[in-house]
């Protein structure tokens, strides 16, 4: 499995992961042009090891947040057919290793309180910091998880 910064070229699996995963609750495909933009070194892709009908694995967004010493996980997601293999957890660590190199002190996420990639989170230093009931609306809750430097 190769690590990389996504380029344009990626901008439409990008969404096909995103939305497989998250379905009514993902990012528009407009949303991630703008994030290459804005932090093309916080996009990153998992390309597969073998053939398949994409060639992405998967994908990890973060930015900064107000403070430079603030960093958010914004949305990660591994292709199906792949789960398990240790690809969200290398993507989740590179993009951990870049967010603390360039400053960020503590680094947060949000997930659902079902997500399985909640013990993946916790095994990679996050704390739970706090949970929203509707942090995307009525009912859609979410626990902010932190890590710290």
């Amino acid at each position: 499995m190769k690590i990389r910064a996504a380029t344009k070229a990626d901008m439409a699996q990008i969404f096909q992961l995103e939305q497989a995963a998250f379905g009514a609750h993902c990012y528009p495909d407009f949303l991630f042009r703008q994030l290459l933009d804005l932090w093309p070194h916080y996009l990153l892709v998992a390309e597969h090891d073998r053939a398949c009908n994409s060639s992405l694995a998967g994908f990890v967004v973060g930015g900064i947040g107000e403070s430079r010493h603030q960093g958010w996980i914004m949305s990660l997601a591994v292709d199906e057919q792949v789960r398990g293999a240790g690809i969200g957890k290398a993507l989740l660590q590179t993009l951990l290793d870049k967010l603390s190199a360039d400053g960020c002190q503590q680094i947060r996420l949000t997930v659902h309180p079902d997500n399985r990639a909640a013990g993946l989170y916790h095994a990679l230093g996050f704390i739970h910091e706090s949970t929203e009931a509707d942090y995307f609306g009525p009912n859609e809750p979410r626990h902010v998880l932190l890590r710290s430097a």
